[in-house]
């Protein structure tokens, strides 16, 4: 069960990191979330439950992020090496005319 002692962690307790790029692919079965940065890397995050995720001042759900979306991500690396997100913004401005 690693997936239990591995969501109890709290980022308090690590190096919270940012990192903005975009969406590529997203597995909600498997809380998988990747993006390419603007350098070119690939990089994959563990979407815990508790993960807070925004656009504009308004909370969304993790399906709400749209394909090839500009996003901000706060993350820690766990001790499994896992990026784990604390938070996504998603940069993609909500037009409603």
């Amino acid at each position: 069960m690693i997936t239990a002692a591995y969501c109890q962690e709290k980022p308090e307790n690590h190096l919270v990191k940012n990192v903005s790029g975009t969406l590529t692919s997203m597995d909600a079965v498997g809380n998988v979330f990747s993006i390419r940065t603007g350098d070119q890397r690939q990089m994959a995050f563990f979407v815990p439950d508790k993960a807070i995720i925004t656009q504009d001042t308004h909370n969304i759900g993790l399906m709400d992020i749209g394909e090839a979306s500009a996003v901000t991500i706060q993350y820690y690396v766990s001790p499994a090496a896992k990026n784990t997100i604390v938070s996504i913004v998603d940069n993609e401005s909500v037009v409603n005319e």
